[in-house]
């Protein structure tokens, strides 16, 4: 790991005591004994004496029936940006059972967040596991988007952040706020790792031992962001469902509610008969694997034809058709790839009429800049080009999150672990296969693997899989991932039991496949993609 300490930059304490607020609790007694290091309720009064931050607190947490005691710092490092530190007890606040001093295993756990942010995560994880934990708010939160601008007199943004949290990036005047789209997309995932490893080495007087990136849906393409800019300070990384391409996959999800606005009007397409259509696609394409259980193993290798749905009036059928299909340029190439058969419709076209208010809020706060502006009246299929493209263009730069040079992993010898369901209906699967294709591309299928190993979970939506097994999918993962980084055991394959019948699977790093249907099965080794799905994955944009 190599990063740089915040805490190297001395400033006298007496210019920041005002902005301190230190919460003592009577639990943070020191015990006779125990090695000299500052104690929780000490902590921030300690970074103050050498740092400029905005403000800092810290305070010892008791333990309750499901958490260990553990130490929190609550700072504002720069700008808006909110972190948060959790620390497993120290020797000099009596924590002992790590494996490497006071309750610490070693290890930081630097954990992503989820949709626009605008909060502080959930931090049970690393506290359960005896790691230190680290989370911030990406730079704004629903009070900051309320308050005033002194520069302006507005507003900081839209009102609450305006609609699903995204426009916190658009002022009242329409003017979009780069340094907070700078803050959300990297700056405020840097400032949280680097004060996670600082604090972690004032509380216990030892550096971490390594540095670690969990997250899943924008915690995910945190993680990716962090890889392919800061990969030289993290030691591995578990990215689940990532919202990589991030300036693509979203313009590319407004396809579903533009196709319909198109061919069927405002009363739309009915969620029970894309159900039905969804039905008859699995019903056609699950035997494909070998064996009936409910699920499409690879939906993108399923060609069924909504045509053949009972039911669908012929305007309906295409409608489905060019949703599964996905957003194509006036050549026939692909923009962006469709909704797997077999997953619902409902989140991406709520109601069977509507767009999901987390792309209807980038188009409008992002994209046009207008928190008003009438997507229904503007956007076609035959002009959908033009909206891509411009989205890709307008954030290429600074929020497109899909760069394939990930020589700063490399060179620090870290991992990575992805995985993705192919029955996500948020961040549709094509996402992933994408970007991993164009890995691919640059690395090769066994360069790639050496560092980055990817699973796909048949049936599984926008969450972690179940996985056979009695611990929880997230804690598996993590283990499989610290037992790569730190002792070369790459991960292979993963039994899987489907919820809902109980049927389990092997599902091997792709592009592997298993040998047979069910839990154990071996994996047979692919040294490439399959012609036809490595197509399916690449797109006009990404020839060029």
């Amino acid at each position: 790991m190599n990063t740089r300490d915040p805490l190297a930059s001395l400033r006298p304490a007496a210019c920041l005591v005002a902005a301190v607020t230190v919460a003592v609790s009577a639990l943070a007694v020191q015990p006779a004994g125990a090695e000299a290091g500052p104690r929780c309720a000490g902590l921030a009064r300690t970074v103050l004496a050498h740092s400029h931050v905005k403000s800092i607190s810290s305070e010892l947490v008791p333990a309750t029936a499901t958490l260990p005691a553990y130490c929190q710092v609550d700072l504002v490092p720069t700008r808006a940006i909110n972190v948060r530190v959790t620390l497993p007890l120290s020797t000099a606040d009596a924590g002992a059972g790590g494996t490497y001093t006071g309750a610490w295993n070693g290890r930081v756990l630097n954990v992503g967040g989820g949709g626009y942010g605008g909060d502080l995560g959930d931090l049970g994880v690393p506290v359960r596991r005896g790691e230190v934990g680290s989370v911030t708010d990406t730079g704004h939160s629903s009070a900051w988007c309320d308050a005033t601008d002194p520069r302006t007199g507005e507003a900081n943004a839209q009102p609450g952040c305006g609609e699903a949290g995204g426009g916190f990036v658009l002022s009242p005047s329409g003017e979009l706020n780069t340094p907070q789209v700078d803050d959300f997309i990297d700056r405020s995932l840097h400032e949280q790792t680097v004060w996670a490893l600082s604090l972690a080495k004032s509380y216990y007087g030892r550096a971490a031992q390594r540095n670690y990136w969990v997250g899943g849906s924008t915690g995910g393409r945190q993680g990716w962001e962090m890889a392919q800019k800061y990969g030289d300070e993290y030691d591995g990384f578990l990215l689940g469902y990532p919202a990589v391409n991030w300036n693509r996959f979203i313009i590319g999800e407004a396809w579903p509610a533009v196709v319909v606005n198109e061919l069927l009007g405002p009363g739309g397409l009915s969620p029970a008969k894309s159900d039905a259509a969804n039905a008859a696609a699995v019903a056609a394409c699950d035997p494909e694997d070998g064996v009936t259980d409910g699920v499409v193993a690879d939906p993108r290798r399923c060609a069924f034809d909504a045509r053949e749905v009972t039911g669908l009036t012929a305007r309906e059928a295409e409608a489905v058709d060019l949703i599964w299909d996905g957003p194509r340029d006036a050549h026939g190439n692909w923009l962006w790839g469709g909704i797997t058969r077999g997953t619902t419709f409902s989140v991406l076209l709520p109601g069977g009429n509507t767009m999901s208010p987390l792309i209807e809020t980038y188009l409008r706060n992002w994209l046009e800049q207008d928190p008003a502006y009438d997507w229904r009246r503007n956007l076609t299929m035959e002009n959908f080009p033009r909206f891509f493209e411009a989205s890709y263009r307008k954030f290429e730069k600074t929020a497109a999150t899909d760069s394939t040079d990930l020589s700063k992993v490399r060179k620090n010898n870290g991992k990575i672990l992805s995985y993705t369901g192919t029955n996500d209906p948020l961040i549709l699967p094509f996402n992933s296969y994408n970007y991993q294709q164009r890995l691919y591309d640059r690395y090769g299928v066994r360069g790639t693997r050496s560092f980055v190993r990817t699973f796909y979970f048949p049936g599984v939506g926008h969450t972690e899989p179940d996985l056979t097994g009695t611990t929880d999918a997230r804690s598996r993962l993590l283990d499989a991932l610290e037992a790569w980084t730190e002792h070369g055991r790459a991960p292979e394959s993963f039994g899987q039991k489907d919820p809902g019948t109980g049927t389990e699977r092997t599902v091997c790093a792709y592009p592997d496949t298993a040998t047979a249907p069910g839990a154990g099965a071996p994996c047979t080794t692919r040294t490439s993609v399959p012609a036809d799905l490595a197509a399916q994955s690449t797109t006009a944009l990404d020839r060029r």
